[in-house]
């Protein structure tokens, strides 16, 4: 095969050349056959030169469609994330709100005490200690040995009081200890911590007696013996039931409701002479 050389190249520049001004002279002169010879010859390519410029166009406005939708995108995006903070805001305050009716609600129920809210401002959790601070003392009458309530039942009991702040043993606290009654059946025993350090919302109800009627699911409540907490304020429910170690008596694992680490908000009460 003959190589296509400067020749070649020369000759075929004529012809196109020779090309295009007939072409030019026919469309000055009318010439019809010619012109639309031309015709077939130029109108491929100048659908594709039609195509190329519409792709072309049509690529640079999607280019422009997709930027004007990512901002689009970016600003929805930006105004949902506004609405679901503002959607957790709304369900914290509904949540504040619950907490302070079920409050007052629990206030207005136990006409057996003066009460006053209080806020946890200090915890000291640890091994042997369970003690939370309050923002109210001497100077909203609160005094050792009040009552330290919620609505899930009983926290435990006021033991230092300063000025403006009160210190509190809670129930999980190894110095504390409450006598108990179950509901049901009227089985006493003293509620005392499991010995666990992180006060996770359980307590060991001590010292039932062994023919106890006693059963896994009983609600456990204050008994109002032992002149510190007057009877009625829920513990807990049991929720497993063994011998002690002498076997003499039973021993009740008891499950409360009260989460130190969570608790926020809280009643101090004083029995009413």
């Amino acid at each position: 095969m003959k190589k296509f050389g400067k020749k070649h190249i020369i000759i075929f520049s004529c012809v196109a050349l020779a090309v295009l001004c007939v072409a030019a002279f026919s469309f000055k002169t009318g010439n019809s056959a010619i012109s639309n010879a031309i015709g077939t010859v130029i109108s491929p390519v100048q659908k594709a030169t039609s195509y190329v410029a519409s792709s072309t166009g049509n690529f640079f406005k999607n280019i422009t469609s997709a930027g004007k939708n990512a901002r689009k995108n970016k600003k929805l995006e930006s105004e949902i994330a506004s609405l679901n903070d503002q959607i957790r805001m709304l369900e914290g305050y509904k949540s504040e709100n619950d907490r302070l009716r079920a409050l007052i609600d629990l206030k207005e129920t136990r006409t057996d005490f003066e009460t006053v809210g209080a806020n946890v401002i200090g915890r000291k959790i640890d091994e042997f200690n369970s003690i939370i601070t309050l923002d109210k003392g001497k100077k909203d009458g609160v005094g050792v040995n009040d009552v330290v309530l919620v609505p899930e039942g009983l926290v435990g009991v006021v033991f230092e009081v300063n000025y403006n702040f009160c210190k509190v043993k809670t129930i999980f606290d190894t110095k504390t200890s409450v006598s108990a009654v179950c509901l049901r059946s009227g089985d006493m025993g003293i509620v005392e911590p499991t010995g666990l350090s992180d006060s996770n919302g359980k307590c060991n109800m001590n010292y039932i007696d062994r023919s106890a009627k006693t059963v896994v699911g009983d609600v456990i409540d204050t008994s109002g013996t032992g002149g510190i907490f007057p009877r009625g304020i829920r513990i807990g429910k049991i929720t497993e039931i063994k011998e002690d170690s002498r076997h003499l008596t039973l021993t009740a694992v008891i499950e409360t409701d009260i989460d130190i680490y969570k608790l926020d908000t809280v009643l101090i009460g004083k029995c009413v002479e």
